[in-house]
């Protein structure tokens, strides 16, 4: 039963072509429920979410995929959906979105995607055939500062998948509020809540 096991966890990692990185992800089970926090943060930024398929892993760029190196930015969380061929990198913010350089959700996301697509074990999950989403996520009401079009519309164009139908900017950058209250919306602003999480793979309405 162990050696069953350990070899139905390597074909999962080679599916992704993880490589040495692999033992930086965590496989999800089918309907778990988990709350994803900002540990290093006390502004209380979070995301509930809901696994509604098999082979979908998690990880934590920021302190554990990618090392501190100088002026290299990274979002909280990388969501993989093998099956799918999805990646969803998860930005946790306060109340207010920085625009300031080097610390914008805009940029650390972006940085993350260069970053795995100049790895050669990582590049797959940030590659035209993998449908990419961001995810920028606030506790309450969130305020999305003025002046962040040209921002937005970078990180749309590292999302976009060349020689598909081009989506929509709010297709592919997700804002996030999550409230107390029992409540979900996928439409322009995704609402959630612990007992209304977000489901990955993820599907736009």
């Amino acid at each position: 039963m162990k050696r069953t096991n350990k070899r139905k966890d390597k074909s999962l990692s080679c599916v992704l072509q993880l490589g040495k990185y692999s033992k930086y992800f965590e496989l999800l089970k089918m309907g778990e429920i988990r709350c994803l926090k900002d540990r290093k943060s006390n502004k209380d930024s979070h995301l509930p979410v809901k696994i509604c398929e098999e082979e979908v892993y998690l990880t934590e760029p920021d302190g554990k995929l990618i090392s501190n190196i100088q002026n290299q930015q990274k979002c909280d969380f990388l969501i993989v959906c093998g099956k799918q061929l999805q990646t969803c990198f998860v930005e946790l913010k306060g109340e207010n979105i920085s625009n300031k350089s080097g610390y914008n959700p805009y940029g650390q996301i972006i940085d993350t995607i260069n970053f795995l697509q100049n790895e050669e074990e990582l590049e797959q999950l940030a590659s035209g055939n993998t449908e990419k989403h961001a995810f920028i996520v606030s506790p309450g009401r969130q305020k999305i500062p003025k002046g962040i079009e040209l921002k937005e519309r970078q990180l749309w164009q590292k999302l976009v998948q060349p020689g598909k139908a081009k989506l929509k900017i709010s297709d592919l950058v997700h804002y996030v509020k999550v409230t107390k209250t029992d409540r979900y919306s996928n439409k322009n602003q995704i609402i959630c809540s612990p007992k209304s999480p977000v489901q990955f793979p993820f599907h736009c309405e």
